[in-house]
């Protein structure tokens, strides 16, 4: 194999181990933090469901205040839901570099191969994808800050009723 072909064939393997990396670098983030997967679930299964969800959804989208307690407390429920699920950046960039660079080894394999166009076009969308799924998470992440700031306050006068424990999520 000509050199250039070689390291052609590297420049994938680079970001597959950066992602390796940063995967490294997200469990020890998660680890200072005590983020345990146990933890994450239970969290997760107190989290808002969807039809709550979609009640606030333009309260996070604008990052406006809700009219009413009740709407606020949720708003800041759902706002740092997805503010804990996105806030590790180290996992997120690895899973960025990793679909890249998988991408990349696609579109060099497939071109240099002589293979179907149709994958290297596969691998075109995937870091199209990539690309916008990185600006995606900051634009949810401001978004979920301005909710907090707007409805924090409003949020602490509702009272939360009291109820049994919390079903299990196929039943909520």
């Amino acid at each position: 194999m000509p050199g250039y072909l070689l390291a052609l064939r590297l420049i994938p393997l680079v970001f597959l181990t950066a992602a390796l990396v940063c995967m490294v670098l997200a469990f020890l983030w998660n680890r200072r933090r005590q983020r345990a997967d146990w933890s994450e679930r239970a969290l997760a299964l107190k989290a808002p469901i969807s039809t709550e969800r979609k009640r606030v959804i333009l309260y996070l989208r604008h990052g406006a205040a809700a009219p009413d307690p009740e709407l606020a407390h949720l708003t800041v429920r759902v706002a740092e839901d997805l503010r804990r699920r996105l806030e590790n950046p180290w996992q997120h960039t690895g899973l960025a570099l990793f679909v890249f660079g998988s991408a990349l080894n696609l579109i060099i394999g497939s071109l240099l191969r002589g293979g179907p166009v149709g994958l290297a076009w596969f691998g075109f969308a995937a870091i199209a994808v990539v690309v916008w799924g990185v600006f995606h998470r900051q634009v949810v992440l401001d978004r979920a800050d301005r909710a907090l700031a707007a409805n924090r306050e409003l949020a602490e006068q509702y009272v939360v009723p009291e109820e049994g424990p919390v079903p299990p999520p196929r039943e909520r």
